[in-house]
């Protein structure tokens, strides 16, 4: 029997008060779809920025921190990478 997941969860497991491993797992997911090959750097970039949106307009209390932390990488890092995907 297939698993169907609900891919936009309801909106307070994102938000202030919301359960952060519920908005952890989310994000995994989201970036988990994203492609990784070099020449796809663009399209990824721009789903990095859209789910940095979608956890904002959720009213995640640290979007950026969270992001940040699922890739592993400094939010100097990753603020960076969102302004690229703004050009």
């Amino acid at each position: 029997m297939s698993k169907q997941r609900d891919p936009q969860p309801p909106k307070e497991f994102l938000g202030v008060g919301g359960d952060q491993l519920t908005a952890r797992r989310f994000v995994e997911e989201r970036l988990a779809e994203l492609p990784h090959r070099p020449e796809d750097a663009e399209v990824r970039l721009r789903g990095l920025l859209a789910t940095y949106e979608d956890l904002n307009a959720r009213g995640h209390p640290e979007p950026m921190v969270l992001l940040a932390g699922v890739l592993g990488i400094p939010v100097e890092v990753l603020i960076r990478h969102l302004r690229a995907a703004q050009r």
